[in-house]
């Protein structure tokens, strides 16, 4: 659960880059001045999806001690 977690939050932080700052190169323009609800929607996400990585790795390392102490 915890790989799968980070797994998105891993695949949507490109997309998150570029439409906050776009690709000059590939000319990609930047797209959250125009699609507002799209892109918080998105940051959202990734802040979800790394605070519930983050909540599992700690519950993860908790049990473990856990199971140590016993």
């Amino acid at each position: 659960m915890t790989g799968l977690t980070l797994a998105s939050a891993s695949a949507v932080a490109p997309i998150v880059y570029l439409a906050h700052y776009g690709n000059p190169n590939t000319n990609w323009l930047p797209f959250c001045q125009q699609f507002g609800d799209f892109c918080s929607s998105t940051s959202g996400a990734m802040v979800g999806s790394l605070l519930a990585g983050t909540l599992f790795m700690t519950i993860i390392i908790l049990s473990a001690f856990a199971l140590k102490r016993n």
